[in-house]
């Protein structure tokens, strides 16, 4: 009787993991810099409206996040018992950006998106903000197979009302050179491979590499010629971090803002030696704006000036 429940209990978390194709990243301490003032006093340069700011009260030891210390983070959840399986990031009071590998799977009257939030579980965080999933808008080029083009709109219900805790990540205004620049994941991931997702949203730095590691790293076809996507790697611990659909996002010198750069794509397991393959965001703005102007509902994306 226990071995048929061990078995029902690993089917079960089997089904589970190809309803969404589930990537969460390394783990590793993020003791690169004193992150202190990154996204709190503005820089040189500004922004059209604000957005990729943090809130910091003290340096933080460790990979957890201060409470509400990115408020352009957002989880997609499912509606019937919470659970989140995708991160997302806040674009307008009515549009989020996600991955389509997350939103394919599941019906648009099942999903919710919940900003505000640093512990999921925490019912009583008054901070925290849940609004329902209006529709989603898949990239009408999105490959299941090869991952091409694994970018979705997120269409909210009800307008969030941006505050200090609840707020939009700035969007990249043209292609930036990271090669070799840190950037940083967001999530609720899981912190072992197939293993529990964590309550608390984590962070991570990551190196990115040239698109070419990922190509030989991969017999899935990734283009280096004229590359949509951004490889990243860190190694370090054999343990996970991060969302599939969640934010990369990389801190501008000139307007101390966190741009998103990239959002999470896929990955081999948790503890091999590959690097992970995102979407590069900069390549869709295109699309993303085009798709946020057809919605016909009120509100911009926030860029550097």
């Amino acid at each position: 009787d226990i071995e048929r429940m061990k078995l029902l209990i690993i089917s079960g978390v089997i089904a589970l993991a190809v309803a969404v194709p589930q990537f969460s990243y390394l783990s590793y301490t993020s003791d690169e810099r004193n992150s202190n003032e990154e996204g709190v006093a503005p820089g040189p340069r500004s922004t059209n409206c604000s957005c990729g700011w943090t809130n910091k009260k003290r340096i933080v030891g460790g990979r957890q996040t201060l409470k509400n210390e990115y408020p352009l983070i957002a989880a997609l959840t499912l509606k019937e018992d919470g659970s989140a399986f995708c991160g997302a990031s806040i674009l307008t009071p009515r549009h989020a950006l996600t991955a389509s590998h997350c939103t394919t799977p599941t019906k648009d009257d099942e999903k919710q998106l919940v900003v505000g939030a640093h512990d999921l579980t925490n019912k009583n965080d008054p901070n925290k903000v849940t609004v329902d999933v209006a529709y989603t808008i898949e990239h009408e080029n999105y490959d299941e197979d090869t991952f091409f083009n694994d970018v979705a709109l997120l269409v909210l219900a009800q307008e969030l009302k941006f505050n200090q805790f609840i707020g939009p990540v700035c969007l990249p205004t043209a292609k930036i050179p990271l090669e070799n620049e840190w950037i940083k994941v967001l999530g609720w991931g899981r912190l072992k491979n197939k293993g529990q997702t964590s309550d608390v949203l984590m962070k991570v730095n990551l190196k990115v590499f040239p698109i070419t590691s990922c190509a030989k790293s991969y017999i899935r076809p990734i283009d280096t010629k004229k590359p949509t996507q951004i490889c990243t790697y860190r190694n370090n611990k054999d343990s996970c971090q991060g969302d599939s659909g969640g934010p990369l996002v990389w801190l501008d010198p000139e307007t101390n803002r966190y741009t998103q750069v990239a959002l999470v794509s896929y990955g081999k397991a948790c503890a091999s030696k590959a690097p992970a393959v995102n979407t590069d965001v900069a390549h869709f703005i295109p699309w993303i704006q085009a798709k946020i102007a057809a919605t016909g509902l009120p509100g911009q994306t926030c860029s550097k000036v």
